[in-house]
């Protein structure tokens, strides 16, 4: 699904996602902005199939995994080299972090994100 209305979208922080990544924070609303430089292969666990990728974020040096479930939200057609927008929950590990939560959620329990690419937005 397409995200016809969210309310303005939150404005990327990369800054915030390094200072995360160094003072090792985790479960954090981030809003990030960078270059896909590696698509993954889709990975299945008890929440669903996740389509994955590695964005480089637009400041700094440090890249990120995001982690999009596939089995609530549309896939979204990234390539290497895709500018995207990524708003969803970070999560610290040692290569980075990773991003999840990037769509809705269904059961209304967490805050809703999304990926932009393209000119469309997908929750």
């Amino acid at each position: 699904m397409l995200l016809a209305a969210c309310g303005g979208s939150a404005q990327p922080d990369d800054a915030a996602i390094v200072a995360d990544f160094h003072s090792r924070q985790s479960y954090v609303e981030v809003t990030a902005d960078g270059t896909v430089t590696r698509l993954l292969p889709d990975r299945t666990s008890s929440t669903g199939t996740h389509e994955q990728f590695i964005l480089k974020l637009s400041s700094g040096d440090l890249t990120v995994e995001v982690e999009h479930n596939i089995s609530i939200a549309p896939r979204v057609p990234v390539a290497l080299g895709d500018h995207v927008v990524v708003h969803g929950e970070y999560v610290w590990n040692a290569q980075g972090g990773l991003i999840h939560f990037t769509h809705h959620d269904p059961k209304g329990t967490h805050e809703a994100g999304y990926i932009q690419d393209n000119g469309k937005t997908y929750d």
